[in-house]
């Protein structure tokens, strides 16, 4: 699982995370749905920090669920208002070239 967040207030948006309990229930099925499934998260914000306190928010929340993150990598890019154009692709090469390398080490995670 490939988790790409946002940030709101310093968190976790609450849609997201609405998602994430959805399939958490019943509890039963915990095991099923996320039980040492591999996982990364990586975001994208307009502010400065880059979704460093949403991805730190969810360490918890995948740790109750029993998934297997990845920390071999991370994504955060800052001022995203200023890496895409206006129609949302990606104009920063150097982004592009760390989000190449993420995904790479998180292929590498999943494939061991």
């Amino acid at each position: 699982m490939l988790l790409a967040t946002p940030e709101y207030n310093n968190s976790m948006p609450g849609v997201l995370k609405n998602v994430i309990d959805w399939l958490s229930r019943p509890a039963s099925d915990i095991p099923t749905v996320f039980g040492g499934k591999p996982v990364a998260v990586m975001g994208a914000s307009q502010g400065g920090f880059g979704t460093i306190l949403s991805q730190n928010a969810w360490l918890p929340v995948l740790r109750t669920l029993g998934t297997k993150p990845w920390f071999g990598g991370r994504l955060l890019v800052s001022r995203a208002q200023t890496v895409f154009d206006e129609h949302g692709s990606l104009k920063d090469e150097a982004i592009g070239k760390q989000l190449e390398q993420f995904l790479n080490g998180f292929v590498q995670f999943v494939q061991v």
